[in-house]
């Protein structure tokens, strides 16, 4: 129960990793707004937890407008009277394998950096301010491995570039905001999962399923612990940034990528 008595946004919580970050707060004790742009998928999620005696709400809400953001800060505050955790989950590389620069739209480029960076700057621009007059504050931003780059096959990644470039952004808006931050109480940190095989359903999972039997094969033995991450691998190291165990951590990235 080590985050028993504390408050959360989740992001982009109706399902893979998001959902699972939503289940291990619940089970650690923590009450939640779950936010995604998916409301039935969300509020389902909202109302498991619930059934197994935890304490969650559903919001359904698009992150990239500043407007709907400020909304969803105000509906947690309304239901719980202060916010002590913000993970910011929402994003994806969308619905269409691209893998060369030039078949990139720049419809495409803005929708995903939105949805993955951007997001981030506003969710994170919504609650600074009240963590800031509390002095408390822990922030956790979801990365992704691809933000290094990848080479060859797509795998489970559908227009790669810019989600490249969103995930890398994140990390240098984590170690900035963090020392902008840390004198103040609120702490800033990413998580950086690699190959993480979601629950049936959602996305990468799916995809995962399409891709041939050498492609899959080839995606597992490159991973040094032979085999792809679990959503509850992620959320256990999500848990550990927003809880007080991390009480000299900020400003760092913890990677869950099996050694890649």
């Amino acid at each position: 129960m080590r985050l028993e008595g504390k408050t959360a946004i989740i992001t982009g919580a109706a399902q893979g990793l998001g959902r699972a970050i939503a289940l291990d707060f619940a089970s650690e004790g923590a009450a939640m707004l779950l936010a995604d742009i998916q409301g039935e998928k969300v509020a389902q999620v909202a109302a498991l937890i619930g059934e197994n005696g935890g304490q969650a709400e559903a919001i359904e809400v698009d992150v990239t407008n500043a407007s709907a953001v400020d909304r969803m800060v105000a509906r947690a505050l309304e239901l719980y009277g202060s916010v002590d955790i913000l993970v910011n989950d929402a994003g994806g590389s969308g619905n269409q394998g691209i893998q060369d620069i030039t078949d990139v739209t720049e419809e495409q480029w803005d929708a995903t950096v939105d949805v993955n960076l951007k997001s981030a700057f506003l969710c994170a621009k919504a609650i600074v301010p009240h963590m800031r007059e509390r002095g408390y504050g822990r922030i956790v931003n979801l990365s992704s491995f691809s933000a290094k780059g990848n080479f060859g096959e797509l795998g489970t990644t559908a227009v790669r570039l810019p989600y490249a470039a969103a995930k890398s952004g994140i990390l240098g808006f984590t170690f900035q905001l963090a020392r902008d931050l840390g004198p103040d109480g609120i702490y800033v940190n990413a998580v950086q999962p690699g190959f993480i095989l979601t629950e049936p359903g959602a996305r990468v999972h799916d995809r995962f399923e399409e891709l041939p039997d050498d492609v899959r094969d080839r995606m597992t033995r490159a991973t040094p612990l032979g085999r792809p991450g679990r959503p509850d691998d992620v959320a256990k190291a999500v848990t550990f940034l927003a809880s007080d165990d991390a009480s000299y951590t900020t400003g760092s990235v913890l990677e869950v990528t099996g050694g890649r």
